[in-house]
This record gives C-alpha cells, structure tokens and sequence, in this order.
C-alpha cells in the first residue's frame, strides 16, 4: 500500500503522521524536508531497534546528507525519570545539536516520550522525528507523551509533543501476539469510541481487518486514532480535553494494588471496563455501547483479569491516584460515542459499582454464578 498521510494539528503546531508498509524504507524520501539544509543529526534508539532497524534509519540520514551522533539504550536503561533527559540533555549538548539540526528519535512508547520533551525544550524547540515501532507508540506517540518521573511522584512532568514528523511502518505490527501489540489496540478501542458515533460502528470491521492482518485495517485505525486524540487535545472544552484519560485512573490504581506483574494493557481495559460501567449510571452511557466495548476487547484477545482485591483498598487507590493530579474526585467518562467528558461520582455510586466489579473479577465468580 501507498504511504498515507495525516496532518495533526494541534494548538500551534502541526505534525506530519505517515503511515504505511514499508515505510522505513522510503525514510530518506520522507525525512528529506524536515530540515531545510541537513547538517548533523542524533540518531536516539531502545533496545526495541534491531540491527536491520537501526540500519535503515542510519542509512537514511547519511544519504540525505546528515552527519550522524548515536545514542543507544539498552535494555535496562531508565528512560521515565526527569533525570533521564537532564542526562539525554547533555548528550545532546555534547553533540552540538542546533535549533537548525535534527534529533531522530527509533523505538518505543518511552523512548519517543523522553525524546519529544528533549527536542522540545533544547534551543526552544529542535526539529524532530519520531520512528515508533510498537503499535501503542504508533498511536500516540503524536499527541502524547509518557511523563516523567520526580522522584516518587510517577509521570508528572510532560509537555504536548512537537515532532515534525511521525513515521509508521505497519509491517512492525501486523500478525504480532496480543501481548507485543495489546496496548495499541486497547487504545484503538478507546480512541474509536472518543471519536463518534460513525467511527465507533465501523471499528468492528476494522478490529475484524487487523486480526486478518490487513495492513490497510491498521492504518485507517491509527489515522483515526490521530483524529480523535488531536479533537480531544485542542478542544476548547476542558473538559473534554481529558478524554485521553479514559480508564487510565482507574488502571494505575489497579497497578499500585496488583503489582508490577500485569502487563499494562491489561490494566488499562480493565479500567475501560470499569468506568464504562460507572458511566453508564453517572452519565447514561447505553449498556448496549458497553457491552459492545466488552466484545471488542474480548475480540482482540483482551479477556477479562482474574484477581481478588478489597473495595476499600480500591477506592482508596482509585483516590489516591487522582488527587495526585487532581482537587476533584472526576473521572474521564463516556457519555455516548464520540463524548467522554470528566464527571463527578458520587461516593455511593462508586463503592456500588466497586463492589460489583470485584466480585466479578474474582477467580472463584464463575462458580459462584
């Protein structure tokens, strides 16, 4: 397929999201005008690049006329803290990187956050492009970036991404296990859901598309994520600007009861499925758009977790989680396709709804039942 093109614009800048297969391989071509006279560029991987990866975009640069510095994480290398880019910072410094050059940033979800606000803040805002290589990254990595860290206080410092360019190769992502590629799709559903009522209706022939592994399913859902998730960020609504928030709260409150063992996607349906079920008491979300949400997420391999957890304890966390961002007990809720607005919940309602869900999540429910 062609390599598709998406401008999201947001606020005062613009982005340039291509998408397609092979599109690593049409790099040069596509990088080429980013910068008006090519002189050096950082190249920035994860341990997600593969040798071949990290070829092509070398090679890429070096052909449009680029003078190259490297800098490569390993595997272990922190990338969520403040400290870690005061450190990318110096290395950038160290390579005399201008507001005229360009910083290239190859790999995950992380990488590219910790990038995006480098490049921002150096010189006031360098030329950049981001290469994610997860589908999740694919998604968001445009509109959005993974905060840092302070000390304990977990993703707490970002700004809104300013990449020239974002570049997706849909052949990284396509026949990949649920395990490697769950989180982009969770976030597909939430971002087909936030974006209307029209999209939410085809987004099971798309879901139906990218289990078949159809590169086009893929890109139509990643160009619609980018639409939703830039409506969201430059609506002068604030409170719809909070749509990309869906189910997160409650996810990383789950996370702080569960543990570190639950991959993320998983907690973040879980909190779709939470709050869904909020939101249809607090604000009349239709039981049918919610189960609907259940069997999208059941199709994509996404099944229910299995856990036992005290409904004090939850809600506690629940609190916790959002007054450490927040003076308001608001959750980012759905309302109908298209609208997810912050509500308030009432304290009866959420103990409610609290106690329902975890009784249903326990090992033991389907015997109970």
């Amino acid at each position: 397929m062609t390599i598709r093109r998406q401008l999201v614009n947001f606020g005062r800048t613009t982005t340039d999201y291509r998408v397609g297969c092979g599109a690593l391989g049409e790099l040069d071509s596509l990088v080429s005008h980013v910068v008006g006279s090519p002189k050096r560029a950082m190249l920035i991987c994860d341990a997600l690049v593969s040798d071949e990866v990290h070829e092509l975009a070398r090679r890429a640069l070096i052909d449009i006329g680029f003078s190259i510095e490297e800098v490569r994480f390993g595997a272990d290398a922190s990338l969520t803290r403040l400290a870690d880019a005061d450190a990318l910072l110096a290395r950038i410094a160290d390579a005399a990187i201008t507001a005229d050059d360009l910083i290239v940033a190859v790999g995950g979800f992380e990488l590219c956050s910790l990038v995006s606000y480098c490049s921002t803040v150096w010189c006031q805002g360098t030329s950049s492009v981001a290469i994610p290589l997860a589908l999740d990254a694919m998604c968001s990595v445009a509109t959005s970036m993974r905060q840092l860290d302070v000390g304990d206080a977990a993703e707490m410092v970002g700004i809104l991404p300013h990449w020239d360019m974002v570049v997706c190769d849909i052949d990284l992502v396509t026949a990949r296990p649920v395990d490697e590629v769950g989180m982009g799709y969770v976030q597909l559903v939430s971002c087909a859901l936030a974006e209307s009522k029209r999209a939410w209706e085809q987004f099971p022939d798309l879901v139906d598309g990218m289990l078949a592994g159809r590169e086009k399913s893929f890109a139509d859902a990643l160009c619609r994520a980018q639409t939703a998730r830039g409506s969201a960020i430059r609506s002068a609504n604030p409170s719809s600007r909070n749509a990309v928030l869906y189910g997160t709260v409650t996810a990383r409150a789950l996370g702080a009861c569960l543990g570190g063992d639950v991959p993320a996607y998983r907690l973040l349906a879980e909190g779709m499925r939470f709050e869904a079920r909020l939101a249809h008491d607090v604000c009349g979300f239709e039981a049918d758009t919610l189960f609907d949400q259940d069997d999208l997420l059941e199709d994509l391999g996404i099944e229910e977790l299995a856990f036992e957890l005290d409904a004090d304890r939850f809600i506690e966390a629940l609190r916790r989680e959002r007054f450490s961002r927040s003076n308001r007990f608001m959750l980012a809720l759905p309302r109908f396709p298209g609208s997810i607005r912050l509500a308030n919940v009432d304290d009866d309602v959420l103990h409610r709804h609290a106690e329902a869900f975890l009784a249903s999540r326990r090992p033991d429910a389907d015997a109970d039942r």
